[in-house]
C-alpha cells in the first residue's frame, strides 16, 4: 500500500514536472527532465551529493578585475549590508534546501515566450525582480548548484542578466550552495518566505547583449571572437539540443563551459587565459558567447567580466533562434 501511494504521488509530481519542461524545447526538456528524476530519486542531488573534489578556494581562481565572485564570508557580509539572495535553480531543487531568505528565480522565469531563451520585456523582468525583493541601491548574491550534475551554470545567466538590466552590484557565490553547506551554515527548506517588494528599475545595458543582427555582423569583423560554450557533440553537429538545424556558428571557437573546471574547482586565472588565447582571443577583442538558449553562455560571460575582458556579450537567443532562418549559416565539420 505503501509503494502504491509512493508511486502515485510520484506520477503526479512527474506530470507536473513535463509540464513545467513544456516549454524548455525539445531535447534539451530531456535533458532537464532526466537531470530532475536523478534528484528526486536520490541518485544525484545537487543538495544532498557532495563531489570527493571540492570548489577550491576563490584564492585558487587568482586576482579578479572585477568582483564577481564571492567566497562565503563575503557573500555573509553583503547579505548582513541588505543583499537580496537569489537562488537560480530549478523550484524542486529550491524546495529541498536553499540559502536563509533566498528568491528563487530560475531563468525560466525571466525569458520571453516566443523565444526561448531570449529575456522577457522591461515590464515582466522588472516586476519579477521586485517579488524576489531586488532594491537598486543594494548588493545582490545569486548562486546556484555550481557544476553538480544537471546544472548549466544557472548562476551566472542570472547574474549576466542582472547586469544586462543595469543592476551595478551583483555576486556570485564562488562554489554554490555546496560551499555554503561545506562552511557549516544552515539551510531552509520549503517554499520561499515572504518578502518586501525591492524598487529595482530595468535600465538594460545593450553593450552586454548580443542580438541576432549583431551576430551576423560579426561574421564579417575580425576584432570580435565567438565562443561556442556547448559541449562538442553539438557544436560539432552531432547532437541537438531544440535547435532547427545542428551545427555552429561559422567562425566561433569552441570553449565548452564546463572545459573551465577541474572537478568542482574553477580553474585559475592564468589557465582559462591560456585557453581563450589558445583559442585566439585576445583582450582588446569583443567577445559573444553562445549556447542553446544563453544560458551556460552565460556562466561564460561572468568568468569573463572576472578576467576583465571588458567588451562581453551574451547572446542570449543563442542557437535556438539563430537556426530558426534557413539564411543564416550553420557548420558542420
Amino acid at each position: 500500500m505503501r509503494d502504491a501511494r509512493r508511486l502515485k504521488v510520484e506520477g503526479a509530481v512527474l506530470a507536473t514536472q513535463r509540464r513545467r519542461f513544456r516549454g524548455v524545447g525539445g531535447a534539451l526538456a530531456t535533458l532537464v527532465m532526466g537531470a530532475w528524476l536523478l534528484c528526486a530519486s536520490g541518485a544525484i542531488c545537487p543538495v544532498q551529493a557532495q563531489e570527493s573534489a571540492t570548489s577550491g578556494t576563490l584564492e585558487s581562481f587568482g586576482e579578479q578585475a572585477v568582483e564577481v565572485f564571492v567566497d562565503v564570508e563575503r557573500a555573509r557580509a553583503l547579505i548582513a549590508e541588505g543583499a537580496a539572495v537569489l537562488d537560480a535553480r530549478e523550484s524542486s531543487d529550491f524546495r529541498r534546501g536553499h540559502l536563509p531568505g533566498a528568491a528563487n528565480v530560475p531563468w525560466t522565469t525571466l525569458v520571453s515566450g516566443e523565444q526561448q531563451g531570449a529575456l522577457a520585456s522591461n515590464a515582466h523582468l522588472q516586476v519579477r525582480l521586485r517579488e524576489a525583493g531586488v532594491f537598486n541601491g543594494k548588493p545582490v548574491v545569486v548562486y546556484g548548484g555550481w557544476r553538480a550534475p544537471g546544472t548549466w551554470g544557472e548562476e551566472g545567466r542570472l547574474h549576466w542578466t542582472l547586469e544586462y538590466v543595469g543592476h551595478g552590484r551583483v555576486y556570485v557565490l564562488w562554489g554554490g550552495i555546496q560551499a555554503w553547506e561545506a562552511a557549516g551554515h544552515e539551510l531552509e527548506s520549503g517554499a520561499q518566505a515572504d518578502r518586501s517588494a525591492g524598487d529595482f528599475e530595468v535600465r538594460r545595458r545593450e553593450a552586454y547583449r548580443a542580438t541576432t543582427a549583431e551576430v551576423q555582423a560579426a561574421l564579417s569583423r575580425d576584432d570580435v571572437a565567438l565562443l561556442d560554450t556547448r559541449e562538442a557533440e553539438e557544436y560539432g553537429g552531432k547532437v541537438k539540443y531544440g535547435e532547427s538545424r545542428a551545427g555552429h556558428i561559422p567562425g566561433a571557437q569552441h570553449l565548452w563551459w564546463e572545459d573551465l573546471f577541474e572537478g568542482q574547482r574553477l580553474k585559475s586565472r592564468a589557465q582559462i587565459e591560456s585557453m581563450l588565447k589558445a583559442r585566439g582571443v585576445e583582450r582588446t577583442d569583443e567577445v559573444i558567447a553562445y549556447c542553446t538558449g544563453g544560458i551556460r553562455s552565460g556562466f561564460v560571460y561572468s568568468v569573463l567580466r572576472a578576467l576583465g575582458y571588458g567588451e562581453v556579450a551574451n547572446y542570449d537567443a543563442s542557437m535556438w533562434e539563430w537556426t530558426r532562418q534557413s539564411d543564416r549559416p550553420v557548420r558542420v565539420p
